[in-house]
């Protein structure tokens, strides 16, 4: 904590500087205020207007939250390590960490998830460049001798947690074939370690997308498929066949297993939907139907894994490997809609999973290790996408996703779920002590309008659409 006297006057100039060393900073500082204020905003302006000219324009009613979004992305990517974009600029209920606890990494690391998500939203945006960098950055500084890459890392890719995450290998992967990075040293280097990876460790995974529970993951499983089917096509192009064969045949294998590792048709959840097989959030193994009782932390309970869902299936559309009309993917959207889903004055959103306990508590204290998750406009984004694969309007879903955002524009973690009044005087469809903005979010809101002007999934990996459901049918 720093203290100064403010002069009497009404006006004053605040430079607040950074370097290595006190020195440097305190020179930077000088520097700034040497050039004067006037001169420095017009600079920053400028700056950022020239940027949303290089953007694609879109129609309102949503241009300035989408020019926003964008902003908040860039300015989310550091500048000593380019493409590193961290998954917020906050920490989730931060008032409440002990700000003398050292080594918090809180939401400032780069997970390759999030960076994925991320990288697309600027994509789609019109910002290639972004996606670029991000990419280089995973390949050069996060990805591991093995080709796998950590659960998260520091902006110098030294690993901050520790565990393995399967969707964090195949991410990588996919937003090279999108980018058309597929010479031969990224091919040997990058690619090929990373399919092997997946090939020698999928489908099960250490942690699933919420990283909290092992087993077989709908996400997961979908993004490993879509990988590999990345990874064989950059694999055709380097001449490399029999890798190419060799990815496309375990992707063949495990999508043809989905239903058998992923549906449960003994569920006590849909009435009589329940008998015809629904997806659930995770399986411990590959028999659905056993009644694994599966401990879902964060103190939400011990549960039958059959009663547990999540709308996490939806990646089997996004990324083109099962159909928006696929039986199995609209019975569990009906179970979703009685069980996940909450519709808040301004439109619908939805939980991660029934039962999840990482969200502010039941009076609306911070998240210590347990709560009550709360909705996340991410998932309003992902059922919008679905919904315009269909065919189907996501203008309710765009509105939403717009007025979650607070009054400067940015779109948190989760907002508040019910209209019941609490201590923290929380308001129903609005942000909670969770991340603010995250980065996610911003992206998500990003796709999903330049998914309704296409009307088409803009992030799908069309070899991935064109090997399951174009050529197959």
């Amino acid at each position: 904590m720093q203290v100064a006297k403010i002069p009497s006057t009404r006006h004053f100039t605040l430079a607040l500087g950074f370097g290595p060393i006190p020195s440097q900073a305190l020179e930077n500082a000088r520097s700034s205020l040497r050039r004067n204020f006037a001169s420095v905003s017009a600079e920053y302006v400028q700056g950022w207007t020239k940027y949303l000219g290089g953007l694609r324009h879109v129609s309102e009613p949503y241009r300035t939250q989408f020019q926003l979004a964008a902003m908040v992305l860039k300015a989310h990517e550091d500048k000593t390590y380019p493409g590193a974009m961290i998954a917020s600029m906050s920490i989730p209920w931060g008032f409440a960490v002990p700000s003398d606890k050292p080594n918090v990494g809180g939401y400032h690391l780069i997970w390759a998830r999030d960076l994925y998500e991320v990288a697309t939203g600027l994509m789609a945006a019109g910002d290639r460049g972004a996606a670029e960098r991000a990419l280089n950055y995973l390949l050069t500084v996060q990805q591991k001798p093995d080709g796998s890459f950590p659960q998260n890392s520091w902006l110098d890719g030294r690993p901050y947690w520790t565990a393995l995450q399967m969707d964090e290998v195949s991410y990588p992967v996919i937003l090279a074939w999108q980018l058309a990075k597929t010479d031969r040293g990224t091919w040997e280097h990058h690619i090929r370690p990373a399919a092997e990876f997946i090939v020698a460790h999928g489908p099960a995974t250490q942690q699933e997308r919420w990283e909290e529970v092992s087993g077989y993951s709908p996400s997961t499983i979908a993004t490993e498929i879509a990988g590999l089917v990345c990874a064989a096509d950059i694999a055709r192009q380097n001449r490399a066949n029999n890798e190419a064969e060799r990815y496309l045949r375990v992707a063949d294998e495990w999508a043809g297993n989905v239903e058998k590792w992923l549906v449960t048709t003994s569920g006590h959840l849909g009435g009589r939907l329940a008998s015809r097989g629904y997806y659930i959030r995770i399986n411990n193994n590959a028999d659905p139907n056993d009644g694994y009782q599966l401990d879902v932390h964060n103190g939400g309970g011990v549960w039958d894994e059959r009663d547990v869902v999540d709308a996490g299936f939806l990646e089997f559309v996004r990324l083109g490997i099962r159909s928006p009309d696929d039986e199995t993917i609209s019975r569990s959207l009906e179970i979703i809609d009685s069980t996940i889903r909450v519709e808040t004055p301004d439109g619908p959103s939805f939980r991660r999973y029934n039962h999840d306990g990482y969200g502010d508590t039941s009076f609306g204290g911070p998240w210590l290790g347990q709560g009550i998750g709360r909705l996340w406009p991410i998932f309003t984004g992902e059922r919008g996408e679905y919904e315009i694969a269909r065919g189907h309007d996501a203008t309710a879903y765009l509105e939403a996703m717009r007025h979650f955002a607070n009054a400067g524009g940015m779109i948190p973690e989760q907002v508040w779920d019910r209209a019941e009044g609490t201590p923290s005087k929380f308001v129903f469809g609005s942000g909670t002590g969770s991340a603010t903005p995250l980065a996610w979010s911003m992206a998500q809101f990003i796709r999903l309008v330049v998914c309704a002007e296409e009307k088409r999934i803009v992030e799908q990996p069309e070899v991935v659409a064109e090997h399951f459901l174009k050529h197959k049918r």
